[in-house]
């Protein structure tokens, strides 16, 4: 696979985030005891765990590694962190400690696993270097006051073409310019989604019978939903310009658009289809957004090409005879949304300049009220109008 193939074994063969890369590799190299730990954050794919690998390479140090969400427990992590404080000095060669996925040491499963993680910090006679995926919420604000943070961007699309073009130079192997075009945007940055892809790709092109990834989505999900058979619905998902992108993370509208499970939701919802129906497409939907979540998360993403079969065969009957939209709403409730929108605006503006408040304020807190109001005290807030408690403005938008 292309992927354990081009990992890069030393710091010079990474490719993109070159003055974050530069900012770990100086803190590394002047470490001493007392410094503060390393804190790498950014979104899967981008290189995070490659550079630590590759700098423990290039330095010669014992990298221990530990996923931090796996042993969330305070007494868990003590007994595996605290031995390595102890008996740092009788290594052969430099320790390093590194903590995976720290986003992860917190929630409902957390058994004081942070507050031990802390502790354990302060405490720390080797470099230590975490990495995250999330940094908002409450911990990692904590937790990135007593380290240093280095931050991690997505790839550009001008370097994944050039690293794309220099693998395919090594494999021998040529692919049509609109195959690496289509690989290195369905990537979306992520350098390990982009050689799985080229992978897909490649084992296409050599395959007996190779497929063509140029079909516009509107078209290839209206072939999907008029199928006549499952394998004839596979081939269309398959055929399909568009993606499974990770529901963890922010997308555009582009994005959402070219996401088959987006694509296929929007349809679903706008369907003329019973209500059970309906039910039970969403439903698996659901799971195979999570498994591509899990895809991602543990970093298998040569078992995304089952995902097409897999929903074709889990929907396929249910969803016969649904004709492909791209909004996420039926245009009634929409337009209803819109108007009702509009209408809460306006009496925003009113109350804002009556009552001398920011928007925010009477949005936040006195909109919620007032629906209720109207939709019990009909009488109370006429009254409250016509008495001058609120102004007669109101009266003409309600």
């Amino acid at each position: 696979m292309l992927v354990g193939k081009y990992r890069p074994k030393s710091i010079v063969e990474m490719v993109g985030n070159e003055d974050s890369r530069l900012a770990v590799l100086r803190w590394l190299t002047n470490w001493q005891q007392g410094s503060k730990p390393m804190l790498i954050v950014g979104p899967p794919g981008v290189g995070k765990t490659t550079l630590v690998k590759a700098l423990t390479n290039d330095l010669e140090y014992e990298v221990i590694e530990l996923n931090a969400s796996d042993e969330r427990t305070k007494d868990r992590l003590e007994s595996i962190i605290k031995p390595l404080f102890t008996n740092a000095n009788i290594y052969s060669r430099k320790v390093l400690l590194f903590l995976d996925e720290v986003d992860g040491i917190h929630g409902n499963y957390d058994k004081g696993g942070f507050n031990a993680l802390l502790n354990l910090l302060n405490t720390a006679t080797i470099p230590i270097i975490m990495a995250a995926n999330d940094d908002s919420n409450e911990n990692m604000k904590e937790l990135k006051r007593v380290c240093n943070v280095v931050r991690f961007k997505r790839i550009p699309p001008r370097l994944l073409m050039l690293y794309l073009e220099h693998v395919l130079k090594q494999e021998g192997i040529d692919v049509s310019i609109g195959d690496r075009v289509r690989v290195v945007s369905e990537s979306y940055g992520d350098v390990r989604t982009m050689l799985n892809k080229a992978q897909a790709v490649i084992d296409e092109v050599y395959s007996a019978t190779p497929k063509a990834y140029t079909v516009p989505i509107e078209q290839a999900m209206n072939r999907f939903f008029s199928a006549s058979s499952i394998s004839d619905a596979i081939d269309a998902l398959r055929s399909c310009e568009g993606f499974y992108s990770d529901p963890r993370f922010y997308r555009d509208s582009e994005d959402r658009r070219l996401d088959k499970l987006h694509t296929i939701y929007t349809s679903i919802v706008n369907s003329n289809k019973d209500i059970d129906s309906i039910a039970k497409m969403l439903d698996a939907l659901s799971y195979a957004d999570i498994l591509v979540s899990i895809i991602n998360s543990k970093r298998r993403w040569d078992m995304l090409r089952y995902l097409d079969a897999l929903i074709a065969g889990s929907i396929f009957y249910a969803s016969r005879g649904i004709a492909y939209t791209q909004y996420d709403m039926p245009y009634n409730l929409s337009s209803k949304i819109f108007n009702e929108g509009k209408v809460i605006r306006d009496i925003t503006e009113v109350l804002a300049k009556v009552l001398h408040e920011s928007l925010h304020n009477i949005k936040a807190y006195y909109i919620p009220y007032l629906i209720l109001i109207l939709s019990n005290k009909k009488d109370y807030m006429r009254s409250a109008i016509e008495s001058g408690i609120l102004p007669k403005d109101l009266k003409v938008l309600l």
